[in-house]
């Protein structure tokens, strides 16, 4: 999992106003570029900011991003792979949380779900 520095620097809403697609990907890193990210994606769904909601928790911010699914996958994984929905822009990668790690066919009539991410952005505290 990874947050761009575009997100440390302006915040969640940044995601939110930004987002365009969801990309499962296996073995992404944080130094990936878009293209590389789009090159490691084995299904992708497209967001909207419509898709990103912010509440309460405790005193903690809580990013929710929905879930899509019925994708058809474009791509294979396999259970030892790493597997994580990678957000990204029209020009950028924004943030990545991890997923469960699996197999995944792409056969004829396969789909995937790409599962709602929740995101805890927590209270500032000393280090």
């Amino acid at each position: 999992m990874f947050t761009k520095l575009v997100i440390k620097q302006n915040g969640y809403q940044y995601l939110k106003d930004n987002v365009t697609v969801a990309h499962l990907c296996k073995n992404p890193s944080a130094a990936d570029s878009l293209a590389t990210i789009q090159s490691k994606s084995i299904a992708t769904t497209p967001l909207a900011g419509t898709d990103v909601s912010f509440s309460e928790s405790g005193n903690d911010l809580l990013v929710t991003i929905n879930g899509k699914s019925g994708i058809d996958p474009s791509g294979v994984a396999a259970s030892t792979d790493d597997i994580q929905v990678v957000y990204c822009s029209a020009s950028e990668v924004l943030v990545s949380v991890d997923a469960n790690d699996r197999d995944i066919a792409n056969e004829d009539g396969d789909t995937v779900d790409i599962p709602a991410a929740q995101i805890y952005v927590r209270e500032i505290s000393a280090v």
